[in-house]
C-alpha cells in the first residue's frame, strides 16, 4: 500500500510544490523579509490514524541565513515535529528547533503551519548567550522543494537583527 505524502519526503514535497506554485502567482517580496533557510530531511515515522488520516513524526537538519551582521545569520541545527495528513492531503504541522551559531550560542524556536497554508509561523523561545532574550515572532515560507531538501524564506517584524 502506498503511504500518503508526509513532511520531508519526496511525495509530500511534490504535493506541497504543486500547492506552492498555485499560490505563487500572488507572491510578492515582503517588507519584513530577513533571509533564507535550507532544511534537509533526516527521517520520519508514520502512524495510520484510520479514515485516511496519518500522523507523522519528522526530523530535519536546518541552516538559517540572515542579514550580514545579524545574530540570526549562519545558524545551523535540528528541528523535530509532527504533522497530521488529512484525507484531502492537506497538512497541519508543529515542531521545535534548536540552532547554534558559530560562537556556540543556541536559539530555540517553535513553528506551526496551519492546515492548507503554505506560509507558517515561528515563535522564538530564547536560548543561551546572545539568544537568551529572543522572543520575536515571524513567518516562514517554503519556496523550492527538491527531494529531501526544502529551501525557503523567513522574516518577521523586528526579527532580522
Amino acid at each position: 500500500m502506498k503511504r500518503p505524502p508526509l513532511p520531508g519526503t519526496l511525495t509530500t514535497r511534490a504535493a506541497l510544490a504543486a500547492v506552492s506554485w498555485r499560490h505563487r502567482a500572488g507572491d510578492h517580496a515582503k517588507d519584513d523579509a530577513c533571509g533564507e533557510y535550507t532544511s534537509v530531511d533526516l527521517g520520519e515515522s508514520m502512524v495510520d490514524k484510520g479514515k485516511k488520516t496519518s500522523f507523522v513524526h519528522f526530523r530535519s537538519s536546518t541552516q538559517m541565513n540572515g542579514p550580514e551582521g545579524s545574530k540570526y545569520n549562519n545558524l545551523s541545527g535540528q528541528c523535530t515535529g509532527g504533522a497530521v495528513i488529512y484525507p484531502d492531503k492537506s497538512i497541519e504541522a508543529e515542531g521545535l528547533c534548536a540552532v547554534e551559531d558559530v560562537d556556540g550560542d543556541v536559539l530555540t524556536y517553535a513553528f506551526t503551519q496551519a492546515r492548507g497554508q503554505m506560509e507558517g509561523r515561528y515563535v522564538r523561545k530564547g536560548g543561551t548567550g546572545k539568544f537568551a532574550g529572543s522572543r520575536e515572532t515571524g513567518w516562514f515560507r517554503p519556496m523550492k522543494l527538491d527531494g529531501d531538501v526544502t529551501r525557503g524564506n523567513w522574516g518577521g517584524r523586528n526579527a532580522c537583527k
